[in-house]
């Protein structure tokens, strides 16, 4: 398990100078005595009209020091994200 450390919504312009925003979040965690590794992961909604409001609602939803399941590769727990699951519940 890990713990998450930051939440930031971020905007991303895109080519034809619009925007689309999505949700950023921070975390950390060890493997036994081992750590502490950190890493970053986004989400962002399929459909641009609505994933502004969709996000803002995320963002309410995920809170720094909340448990977090992630995932890492065990030969390198460097190379890591959270768990699809994470993303489910919002």
């Amino acid at each position: 398990m890990g713990e998450v450390t930051a939440v930031d919504i971020e905007r991303i312009r895109d080519p034809e100078g619009g925007e689309t925003i999505r949700l950023a979040v921070a975390y950390k965690f060890s493997i036994g005595d081992d750590g502490p590794y950190t890493g970053e992961s986004f989400w962002q909604p399929l459909f641009p009209q609505i994933s502004k409001k969709r996000v803002l609602t995320a963002r309410q939803n995920v809170h720094v020091h909340q448990q977090v399941l992630v995932r890492y590769r065990a030969d390198d727990p460097g190379v890591n994200k959270l768990d699809r699951r994470v993303w489910q519940n919002l």
